[in-house]
């Protein structure tokens, strides 16, 4: 199951206006999916990562408009209710979840996001992976980015580098580094401890590194995956300096270290 913040999409009213306008246009033309899915791109920026992921896994099974036509609706309709609370002072608006389960359906809860978050474990390491594998990303996936945060820093998340621009788990640079203390202060996370930085690492993926996400989405859970997510990890989201070699590197940590350790340990 993949979750997204309606906080992450930015202004609300757009989010509204859009859902609404698609769930028209599927209930009274029946267009066909993909050319929904081109129109809501070029419709609204908001859109993004749901419900193209929505979208996606109606074309790869049965294709039911009526599903994607029901999801707008769903998201139309929460978003409204979440605006309008939202609006009114209610923060635990800024935490409404959009969920899209394996068959595509979406889903809406509405609370503190501590209830989806799973940093369970005696160590950063360990925290990491149960909140990784609780926001739906395979063991594979979860590998490749444990092995690129050891060698960046050691999950520690006070560690400064680059001369001091540089800080947290995944040694975020200067801006990075602002963002991520302003997501921890909008979302009353502490920015020093494993669970803000955990949070912000994944809302940072979704919505600025969408290529990263996608292969993190769709690499095959095995040795090879891990291998495939650490090295696009180092040379699209960590970018160190010769980040070939070093993904290539990396990558080996993920498939042997790390998937000795985590291989599979969904499945058990």
């Amino acid at each position: 199951m993949s979750e997204y913040k309606v906080s992450d999409y930015g202004i609300f009213s757009d989010a509204v206006g859009t859902t609404n306008k698609f769930n028209e246009q599927l209930s009274t033309s029946k267009e066909d999916i993909n050319s929904c899915s081109t129109k809501l791109n070029n419709e609204s920026i908001f859109m993004g990562p749901a419900c193209d992921e929505a979208i996606k896994v109606c074309k790869s099974g049965c294709s039911k408009l009526e599903l994607l036509s029901g999801n707008y609706t769903t998201m139309g309709d929460f978003l409204k209710t979440t605006a309008s609370n939202y609006q009114a002072g209610d923060d635990k608006a800024k935490t409404t979840i959009l969920s899209i389960n394996s068959g595509g359906k979406v889903e809406t809860t509405t609370g503190s996001s501590a209830s989806t978050a799973n940093f369970s474990g005696s160590n950063n390491q360990e925290k990491l992976y149960n909140y990784l594998s609780s926001q739906g990303f395979n063991d594979a996936a979860i590998c490749g980015i444990l092995a690129n945060i050891q060698h960046e820093s050691g999950f520690d998340t006070t560690a400064v580098g680059d001369g001091g621009t540089s800080y947290g788990i995944c040694q975020w640079h200067e801006g990075r580094w602002d963002s991520m203390k302003s997501y921890c202060e909008d979302n009353n996370l502490d920015p020093d401890s494993i669970e803000g930085q955990g949070q912000y690492l994944v809302n940072e993926l979704k919505n600025n590194y969408p290529g990263v996400y996608e292969t993190l989405q769709n690499v095959p859970n095995t040795s090879e995956g891990a291998y495939e997510a650490a090295y696009k990890w180092t040379t699209d989201y960590e970018i160190p300096a010769d980040k070939y070699n070093q993904g290539d590197y990396r990558g080996t940590t993920a498939s042997t270290e790390y998937w000795e350790k985590y291989g599979n340990k969904n499945s058990e």
